[in-house]
């Protein structure tokens, strides 16, 4: 059997389904009590690793893990409203003009980008629990050396590479928490939005108690910026030690398990064993564990048993993904017959099936599934085993039997993504093999996640989906960042004269509270009747009319009562869109794809400081008004993606495709 040069270790092991079947709350539980007694062992869908997650249930460990992951997206927002605050202090330190101080944290989000691509590769390479601790430890030794750059560009490229680190926090630590829920409670994701939005406050209130006491007074008032500026200085080191803790909090106080299903799906399943019952015996259930319950994959008899009770009984719409990158890997040829349509609750089983019988991974495979109705088919496979053994489960048989087989039945006579990425692909992989060995394995790791997610037949919800991650992030940077500088050139009503640099920073805290509750709402609205399409677009749309409101403000109350409602909608608008994207995407790609998606958030954020830098020499009003128009399209585009009425029902409103 010929082996895609791509396989080695964690490649070659068998392919995953995704976990994000959702149910009610009340079905959940009682799914988790006791199933397999109340059902009799009949099939629903789930995995033997599934179950056993679920058994293991919402305990201590899960809720001590959302504690921790949530200190990296605490430090992630910390870092990025600490930017803003010092922003006006070094300006006026290393004297930069308006239409370059944005390359300060343009900086910055060059690093993040950077950063959620590479640890969310690295996640997915090497385990989830690496990256885990060095996010928090790299960004917490930068931020101490940012504090110390004696010029401009040395403080610029301190800021990069703690952008770099920092950066990975949130597609790695999502996609950590995500894979240790049970059934029913991936929804808990969006509880980490609470602690983003107080990194927010950290930072402001930080800077309240550090900066104006330690910053030049206001001009004309000379200012000796090595002994009177020092404000900013303090506020990175005090930042920087808080974010030692939360890592020492991270290694000293909790023993971290690597993923059972990083590990199963790596084929280290004994591990998986071991991973799960110390995370029982943590919640204080020690389990019986053997490697058949961490087995992630349906056995022919199981498909059959799942299927007939599909046919049998009336169903409730499960939430299902919108694109699991596994499917590009199960094809078959356009030649075969193929049986009935299965129905779409019967996913997992259909695509465990697909797994079991194809021997061959190929991330280029042909796709023969239509769009139209996103309805799958069980390609043909030859005669079933009459055991519960999965489909050349023996690696010799799958060697042997399977290759002339695949080789004959599976390999396509044409290729629908000749025209797109294959050709590009092929380039990429010639040129990776020249390369050492060290860079070309995750190089080409890499390009192999990018080819499944950039499918021809994805590709309409793939680009609507990042479209929308770089216009928010676009807006959003763009006000947040100039926000403390506004705010200071700002007088109040019948009065010229700029506000106090305290009272600036009151404004600033107070905007960052307002993101508090707007993360619980946006917990709530991924979840609501609504839906979450009419959610993020609502959320959108409501934050560029409060941007308009704060332009038109005069008075400092209704200054601050359009920051607060700004705060309110774009941290619930984060809250949905955070909450949603790990479960459009499987196992086997979710940390690369969260870590793409977080990396385009970072490529606006990136363009948002310079471009606001320019607009800002016009007029102070000019990047918020651009704000404005940027939510507006983002709205519009999320309002483009199709959401699918049963599924909104009874999930939530997970978004089809």
């Amino acid at each position: 059997m010929s082996v895609n040069p791509r396989l080695s270790g964690f490649w070659s092991t068998d392919a995953r389904m995704s976990y994000y079947e959702r149910a009610d709350a009340e079905e959940s539980e009682g799914l988790v009590q006791g199933e397999d007694e109340e059902m009799g062992g009949m099939p629903d869908g789930r995995t033997p690793l599934d179950r056993t997650i679920d058994k293991i249930g919402m305990g201590s460990y899960q809720w001590t893990l959302l504690s921790l992951c949530g200190f990296g997206w605490l430090a992630d927002n910390m870092w990025m409203q600490a930017i803003a605050i010092i922003l006006p202090r070094v300006q006026q330190h290393f004297d930069i003009p308006d239409s370059k101080i944005g390359f300060l944290s343009s900086t910055m989000f060059a690093g993040m980008m950077l950063g959620a691509v590479g640890w969310g590769t690295c996640s997915d390479l090497i385990g989830r629990t690496a990256a885990f601790n060095a996010t928090l430890f790299l960004t917490a030794v930068f931020g101490v050396l940012a504090s110390l750059a004696n010029t401009f560009p040395l403080l610029c490229a301190a800021l990069f590479f703690l952008g770099s680190a920092v950066g990975g926090s949130m597609p790695t630590d999502g996609t950590l928490l995500l894979e240790h829920m049970p059934n029913g409670k991936q929804y808990l994701v969006t509880a980490l939005s609470v602690f983003f939005s107080f990194g927010s406050v950290v930072a402001a209130i930080s800077g309240l108690v550090l900066i104006p006491s330690r910053s030049c007074p206001p001009k004309p008032a000379s200012c000796d910026v090595a002994t009177q500026n020092m404000g900013w200085r303090y506020l990175l080191m005090a930042l920087g030690l808080i974010t030692l803790l939360m890592f020492l909090a991270r290694i000293a106080f909790f023993r971290l398990h690597e993923s059972p299903r990083y590990l199963v799906h790596a084929g280290r399943h004994q591990e998986a064993v071991e991973s799960l019952q110390m995370i029982s015996k943590f919640n204080g259930d020690e389990l019986d564990l053997d490697v058949e319950d961490v087995r992630d994959h349906l056995t022919q008899s199981e498909i059959v048993a799942h299927r007939e009770r599909l046919t049998s009984s009336p169903t409730s719409m499960e939430g299902q993904l919108v694109f699991d990158a596994d499917d590009r890997e199960r094809s078959s040829s356009p030649d075969e017959t193929r049986p009935k349509l299965l129905p779409k609750t019967s996913r997992m089983a259909l695509r465990s099936s697909q797994e079991d019988v194809l021997p061959d991974y190929s991330a280029t495979g042909e796709h023969n599934v239509s769009l139209s109705g996103h309805a799958y088919q069980a390609p043909a496979s030859p005669p079933a085993p009459s055991s519960d053994e999965p489909y050349l489960k023996d690696t010799s048989r799958r060697n042997s039997d399977a290759s002339a087989y695949s080789a004959r039945s599976f390999r396509p006579s044409h290729h629908t993504r000749e025209g797109t990425s294959s050709t590009l692909g092929e380039r990429g992989t010639k040129l990776c093999w020249k390369l050492p060995r060290w860079l070309r394995r995750p190089l080409m790791a890499w390009m192999d996640r990018i080819s499944m997610v950039l499918a021809p037949e994805w590709m309409r919800t793939t680009v609507l989906v990042w479209i929308v991650w770089w216009t928010l992030s676009l807006a959003y940077t763009m006000f947040n960042i100039y926000l403390p500088k506004l705010l200071e050139g700002r007088g109040t009503a019948g009065d010229a004269a700029p506000r106090s640099l305290t009272d600036s920073l009151w404004d600033v805290v107070i905007y960052s509270l307002g993101g508090c509750p707007g993360a619980i709402l946006g917990a709530y609205l991924v979840d609501s009747p609504l839906g979450r399409r009419w959610s993020l677009a609502g959320s959108t749309f409501c934050t560029a009319l409060c941007c308009e409101f704060f332009v038109l403000a005069q008075s400092s109350l209704a200054v601050r009562i359009s920051t607060l409602g700004i705060s309110l909608c774009a941290t619930a608008m984060w809250a949905v869109l955070y909450g949603w994207t790990p479960e459009i995407f499987g196992t086997k790609v979710r940390g690369t794809a969260c870590g793409i998606a977080s990396a385009l958030s970072r490529i606006g954020g990136m363009i948002a400081p310079i471009l606001g830098g320019m607009l800002l020499v016009i007029d102070n009003s000019f990047p918020v008004y651009a704000s404005v128009v940027i939510f507006l399209i983002a709205g519009l585009s999320v309002l483009l993606l199709r959401e699918k009425e049963g599924e909104r029902e009874a999930s939530g409103g997970g978004m089809m495709h």
